[in-house]
């Protein structure tokens, strides 16, 4: 990165940016095969735009215009899963894939790196693929490098989890495996990942009676959970970027029923945000989790932990409910954290502190939740309703300052109920297939300092079944990957046909950029940033005014992120690469503000 004499110019006035319909339909990609189900898992990005996405398949699959052969069917066996990972220029140009053909491997989360390294977690397991058991599994990178998994049980009960890391030509670096014990016959299963700026990774997992934590002396947790059929307890542990080795760990088996930690974000402001679902014993049991601890109930309690890069536990916070709750995804901008997932409120609902979210139907309703980052506490909340099931998986804050959700709802509950799907504020998705229980795709943004509804999208509507699974923001593209099993119908009313039982679905989605704006003179009442070149920084006049302010590059991605203090808010511009780049603030009326400047 170029260092030099820095002069900050504005080349543009600058303005308020109205709110209005900012996505649009942009075009998708599909793969699979014409043998049983394929299935997405997972799509990311790296700083250049490129983008990463996972996915299983059977037997054999394409992926845009590259064929990949799996594990092979046995005599009396079923076809299992193999992993298919692939890298796409911005232009959607396949650059690389990585793939297996021995065993089940099923992806479960990517992350990339400040350098352009994947990160890969994923499951292992042995399949029956002959009149006897095999006991390997295996993934291929880019170069053709096989890595073997050896030792594996083939029962579901056997799974095994791993973690990978590849360089941004899809070469393998190193590859590390969280085993039950030695036999390998009792279940761990990794859950999400993140990484930080240096290139660390943060993992979170549940294991059924033990896990070993790759390291020179290896870590084991062991479970006290109980109370059903399927115990889990829940970990999070720091692994070194550089070697797969673990920093530190935080395991909360406390003899609850069962816990699990879905998913997980690196803030901006460098503390690490993971959220899940923790279900107490029928005896309440306090549960502790580094120098802190909390009671969950006896149902399944949405809840947020904050760590710093050390590992210390700045807090725990639950939020009970009676009946189910699921726990998709988490991010996080300017001092608010977003979670997103699915709950049953017929049962008193997930409770808040200001109001309980709640339904009238006995089926999964969709959520978006903000808590605030500086001490937990609830800043707003949202349902999203239908007479059957609403799911919502993902959630990002793109270049355009809102939060957008993508997941899926099947809009029949039952043979004679059909409806709207509600999401607020006066606007709905309208039932596209009253007399069958079909299930379809949704797009939803949000303002994200109090949630209202800004706009909605059905991506993808058929009469089959539509599933979420992932979404993911570079700037002013969302990505969006879910599986279909039938002829899906854009929103531009583009058609895909799948090709066997079901198949992924890369869809793209653009948002209105508000830097390519023309925008509207103001005075100088309101804030503005000017240029301090001793100190070799952007300083924001009127800061009171301001809630936070954020420095993009011209492509719409994040350089640095400042949230105010209430008196002054500056930016460094030491080590920032000469060129054009956009102050973005957002006053404390909730109103955008942009400035372009030249760095030089």
């Amino acid at each position: 990165m170029r260092i030099g004499i820095r002069l900050l110019v504005f080349i543009s006035t600058f303005g308020l940016i109205t709110q209005a319909q900012n996505a649009s339909f942009g075009g998708f990609l599909s793969g699979g095969g014409s043998t049983g189900s394929d299935r997405a898992a997972d799509v990311v990005t790296d700083a250049t735009g490129n983008i990463f996405t996972a996915n299983t398949f059977l037997l054999q699959a394409t992926f845009n215009g590259n064929t990949f052969s799996g594990a092979a069917k046995g005599s009396g066996a079923s076809y299992d899963n193999n992993l298919l990972i692939t890298k796409l220029s911005p232009a959607k140009t396949t650059l690389w894939s990585i793939y297996s053909n021995v065993g089940a491997v099923s992806p479960v989360a990517l992350a990339t790196t400040a350098n352009g390294d994947l990160i890969v977690t994923g499951n292992i397991r042995a399949i029956v693929n002959t009149t006897a058991q095999t006991t390997t599994a295996n993934i291929i990178d880019a170069l053709g490098t096989v890595t073997t998994f050896t030792g594996l049980g083939s029962a579901t009960a056997n799974v095994q989890s791993f973690v990978a890391k590849f360089n941004s030509s899809g070469v393998i670096q190193w590859v590390k495996e969280f085993n039950s014990d030695a036999s390998k016959l009792s279940s761990v299963l990794t859950d999400a990942l993140a990484c930080d700026a240096d290139g660390n990774i943060y993992l979170t997992g549940n294991f059924v009676s033990s896990v070993i934590l790759p390291s020179a002396s290896p870590v084991t947790l062991t479970s006290t959970n109980s109370g059903g059929t399927s115990p889990k307890a829940a970990f999070i542990t720091k692994l070194d970027g550089s070697t797969g080795q673990v920093l530190w760990n935080k395991a909360s088996s406390g003899g609850i029923y069962s816990e699990i930690l879905s998913a997980i974000t690196y803030g901006d402001d460098g503390y690490i945000y993971a959220a899940g679902i923790y279900r107490n014993a029928t005896s309440t049991i306090s549960v502790t989790i580094g120098d802190k601890n909390f009671t969950p109930s006896s149902g399944y309690d949405l809840t947020l932990l904050k760590f710093d890069s050390n590992g210390n536990l700045s807090y725990i916070q639950n939020r009970s409910n009676l009946s189910d709750t699921r726990v998709k995804d988490i991010t996080e901008k300017n001092g608010k954290v977003f979670v997103s997932g699915s709950f049953r409120g017929d049962n008193l609902g997930i409770q808040f502190s200001s109001a309980a979210l709640t339904s009238t139907t006995p089926f999964l309703n969709g959520f978006i939740v903000c808590f605030s980052t500086l001490n937990g506490t609830d800043c707003w909340q949202k349902s999203i309703f239908s007479p059957g099931i609403v799911e919502s998986y993902g959630v990002t804050i793109p270049s355009d300052g809102r939060l957008y959700a993508f997941g899926g709802f099947a809009n029949k509950g039952t043979s004679t109920t059909a409806g709207s799907v509600d999401f607020g504020n006066s606007k709905t998705i309208a039932d596209t297939n009253p007399t069958n229980s079909s299930a379809d795709l949704f797009l939803a943004s949000y303002n994200v300092s109090d949630g209202t509804t800004l706009e909605l999208h059905t991506v993808g509507t058929s009469a089959g079944f539509e599933t979420a699974s992932s979404m993911v923001s570079s700037g002013v593209n969302l990505y969006l990957l879910g599986t279909t099993n039938s002829s899906v119908v854009f929103e531009n009313s583009t058609t895909y046909s799948s090709l066997g039982a079901y198949d992924f679905l890369l869809v793209n989605y653009t948002v209105t950029n508000p830097f390519s704006e023309i925008l509207t003179p103001m005075t100088t009442k309101f804030p503005f940033a000017i240029v301090d070149n001793i100190n070799h920084s952007i300083v924001v006049k009127n800061a009171t005014q301001v809630s936070s302010v954020t420095l993009y590059d011209f492509n719409s991605r994040t350089i640095k992120a400042i949230i105010s203090n209430g008196s002054s808010l500056t930016i460094g511009t030491n080590g920032i690469e000469s060129g054009i780049y956009i102050v973005h603030m957002i006053s404390s009326t909730g109103n955008n503000i942009t400035q372009r400047l030249l760095i030089k």
